[in-house]
């Protein structure tokens, strides 16, 4: 960045003074260049660094050329860079790359193989088969058994879906008949039924 600051001053001060808004305009192309490669490629910072080096350096251009011209620089920049960010994130979430890269707010459960098909219906917070909407609290309760052994973590089949769930105490075999004692920060728990 600082090396972008010292070519671009050097070059200014043997260049007319049309050269310093060529260079003004260059470097804001460069700018976003590297953000859009920022967005395709992993560089850990790397060209986002390049890109503010890039601005600033376009921001010092346009000063050179004119105080206005860095004033309208400096306001389009505080303007535009929001506005296209905005905009670029929003259609970025809807593009096939932004869609396979960002998690959805939707969670999808598994029923088991044994089941009867009635229909696939989409889970709602954790639990398949629940009405959407439907919170996990509901479950406080309900019975079901488990699928895998809790250690202390494991699946259980509550009314008739396979839910993730945390034993309260110690471990819990497989096939055991359980009931459902708590919902906290979406994690079900669940004690061996008595």
């Amino acid at each position: 960045m600082h090396d972008i600051l010292v070519a671009t001053l050097m070059l200014a001060q043997d260049a007319p003074d049309s050269a310093y808004l060529v260079w003004g305009v260059v470097l804001f192309g460069a700018a976003v260049f590297f953000v859009a490669l920022e967005l395709i490629l992993p560089s850990a910072g790397m060209l986002a660094l390049l890109s503010a080096g890039s601005v600033i350096a376009s921001i010092v251009a346009f000063f050179l050329h004119s105080p206005t011209a860095g004033l309208v620089a400096v306001l389009s920049y505080l303007v535009l860079v929001p506005a296209a960010l905005t905009f670029g994130l929003k259609w970025w979430m809807n593009s096939p790359l932004g869609r396979r890269l960002v998690l959805s707010s939707s969670v999808e459960g598994t029923r088991d193989a044994d089941e009867a098909s009635d229909g696939d219906r989409p889970l709602a917070d954790g639990v398949a088969g629940r009405r959407p909407g439907a919170s996990l609290r509901e479950l406080i309760g309900a019975e079901g058994v488990t699928v895998t052994p809790l250690r202390p973590v494991g699946t259980v089949r509550i009314e008739g879906r396979r839910v993730d769930a945390l034993s309260e105490s110690g471990t819990i075999d497989a096939d055991t008949p359980i009931v459902v004692t708590d919902v906290y920060d979406n994690q079900v728990k669940v004690k061996a039924r008595v």
